[in-house]
């Protein structure tokens, strides 16, 4: 969509104005007085049809509308990371569990992190198994990576 203004408005002798209360065809001369009786912009609608539809309104309203519904339709998924030890309390764990569900619910992913510290990296199936405690209570595509610090990372699954 484009603005007509005087000097573009040479390469249509005639439009069609629709709107609201009109629809007729009309000089363009006349189309771009009444654009600025109404303190409105004379916007190309089709350029294809005989003679051109154009229309009354705010052309940099409508610029900031199409940006906005633009932007609505892009959904950014963050990524949130969750850090955990093996020693967490029950009832931590379930709050921990609880934000993961909060944000996978709103298609975000969360990287869970289980950080092993001196003696407890003797035993990394303990990380293992407090990932698998908190994978089997959410419901997710999960990608877990071994080693001293023992990671999850778990996605949404698409319905």
């Amino acid at each position: 969509m484009e603005v007509i203004n005087r000097t573009n408005s040479r390469q249509y002798p005639q439009v069609r104005l629709v709107g609201e209360e009109v629809n007729e065809i009309v000089p363009v001369s006349e189309a771009l007085r009444r654009a600025e009786e109404e303190g409105l912009d004379l916007c190309l609608v089709s350029d294809k049809s005989t003679p051109p539809v154009v229309r009354l309104q705010d052309f940099k309203k409508l610029l900031y509308e199409q940006k906005k519904a633009k932007s609505k339709q892009q959904k950014s998924s963050e990524l949130k990371e969750i850090q955990l030890k093996i020693n967490i309390s029950d009832h931590d764990l379930q709050t921990k569990i609880g934000n993961i569900t909060k944000f996978l619910e709103r298609g975000d992913k969360v990287k869970v992190i289980v950080r092993l510290r001196g003696r407890e990296r003797e035993s990394p199936e303990r990380a293992r198994a407090l990932l698998e405690r908190v994978t089997s209570v959410v419901k997710c595509k999960v990608s877990m990576v071994p080693g001293p610090i023992t990671i999850a990372l778990l996605e949404p699954v698409k319905a």
